[in-house]
């Protein structure tokens, strides 16, 4: 399946939704490739002189070349300028979904009772999601990845896929190949005998990653899993409109409700950086009790590692910590997999940590992987 494939829950532009939307991508792609690059220029060629010219010295970290780069008038206009691209990304995909609110709500009403059913939801009234998660606004997404307006609600799924297929076409990853796929092609290259009968996706969101492993491996049953009510209510009507029976629950990745050794295969796509450290050493440790004997554990995210960056670089890409409303990026970007899969009980020579291109390599992907013994 490739990424982003065409469904019913979909909130599709009219002509005049699709140019203001063309024109954020051309201003994100214009800010991202001409305006951010100039950045470093301004800082190699005026900061970082002036700098050593005061305190006989390089800055010795992202700290210290904050706190000269946010007094330059340059980044300060790149930084407002991002944000407000950011705001306006969220504000072009808005009108479509209110447009259509209706009509979405009404199709997962029809798509939840129809006897066809494939897969289910299982929402918890009592359940009460992550204080870290319910009150941020994460990347800017206007409907909070927690919320939940009713029985019927769907407007957290609905802002998360259309944001971020704009925001991933923004950020030039390609289509070919969802971040689902990339994973069971590196399990097929490296364990080419294994064939999960039963898999879980940690942090499912809009459950674009979920539904291609129930498509991929047809024959296992498949769950997921957030915290958003909103969401998974997206989550399913998405994975029915595609025919893929995915069965999803509303619980925290720190602490799930399923039995010990109860899932062959544990996933999570992108949801480490939306996680505390705390949260993201649970999920690890939950991946183990989880897994049966001779199951395997994925944990795949974006590309962003700080001790691969100098100092300048990880002050750039720390930009969204504050700016996008990313509170746990710099957790994500300094943690360490290897250790938290060890702290978790896996043994060190069962754990692999490193990058997997997507096919048409517009993006490598940060992939861990564990093998629990048999």
């Amino acid at each position: 399946m490739a990424r982003n494939p065409m469904h019913e829950m979909l909130s599709l532009p009219n002509h005049d939704e699709r140019a203001r939307q063309l024109y954020v991508l051309t201003l994100k792609h214009h800010l991202g490739r001409k305006v951010r690059p100039g950045n470093k220029v301004i800082y190699e060629k005026k900061v970082k002189p002036a700098f050593v010219k005061q305190h006989g010295r390089d800055p010795k970290d992202r700290g210290e070349i904050g706190e000269v780069m946010w007094k330059e008038p340059d980044y300060l206009m790149f930084s407002a300028l991002n944000r407000n691209a950011q705001e306006m990304l969220w504000d072009s995909v808005a009108d479509p979904i209110y447009r259509q609110h209706d009509r979405l709500e009404k199709a997962y009403q029809r798509l939840h009772a129809s006897p066809n059913r494939k897969g289910s939801v299982e929402l918890d009234s009592k359940f009460n999601p992550p204080q870290g998660i319910k009150s941020i606004d994460i990347h800017l997404q206007p409907v909070n990845y927690a919320a939940d307006y009713g029985e019927n609600d769907i407007l957290a799924g609905a802002f998360y896929e259309a944001g971020g297929n704009l925001y991933s076409a923004g950020g030039g990853i390609g289509v070919t190949e969802s971040k689902s796929e990339v994973i069971q092609r590196f399990l097929k290259e490296r364990f080419p005998d294994f064939t999960p009968a039963k898999i879980l996706d940690f942090a499912c969101s809009a459950g674009s990653s979920s539904t291609p492993w129930a498509l991929g491996f047809p024959e296992a049953e498949v769950h997921a899993l957030d915290v958003g009510g909103g969401m998974l209510r997206y989550a399913h009507a998405r994975a029915e409109s595609l025919g893929a029976p995915v069965h999803f629950h509303q619980m925290d990745a720190a602490k799930t409700t399923f039995p010990d050794a109860s899932f062959d295969l544990v996933v999570s796509h992108n949801a480490m950086h939306e996680m505390s450290s705390k949260t993201q050493a649970a999920m690890f440790k939950e991946s183990y009790r989880l897994l049966k004997p001779g199951g395997i554990a994925v944990h795949q995210d974006v590309p962003l590692r700080y001790s691969e960056r100098d100092a300048f670089g990880q002050f750039d890409a720390g930009w969204d910590l504050k700016h996008n409303n990313e509170p746990y990026w710099e957790a994500y970007a300094t943690n360490d997999p290897m250790q938290m899969y060890l702290d978790a009980g896996f043994p060190k020579e069962n754990i692999w940590v490193g990058k997997v291109a997507q096919l048409d390599k517009t993006v490598s992907w940060f992939v861990s992987c564990a093998h629990k013994p048999k």
